[in-house]
């Protein structure tokens, strides 16, 4: 996968609180209540009004969380190909 650009979530996110777009995914890396969370959405290049969550979870550190999250993401590329 080539290299990834992570960038800020608005400040209403809990900090810390990254994005980025991978193809027709965005990827969210965020802390819930202290704990580490990731979530997989149908970004807007995918031709749709909506965010839809494809995939998430939670992880014991914020690296971790972005590490799952791109994970799911070759994932889904892959059940998609």
């Amino acid at each position: 996968m080539a290299h990834i650009e992570w960038k800020l979530l608005p400040a209403l996110w809990p900090s810390p609180a990254i994005y980025a777009d991978v193809g027709e995914c965005m990827l969210l890396v965020f802390t819930s209540e202290g704990v580490p969370t990731w979530e997989v959405r149908r970004g807007p290049k995918a031709n749709s009004s909506r965010n839809d969550i494809i995939a998430s979870g939670t992880a014991d550190t914020f690296e971790a969380a972005k590490a799952a999250a791109l994970y799911e993401v070759g994932e889904q590329s892959q059940s998609s190909e």
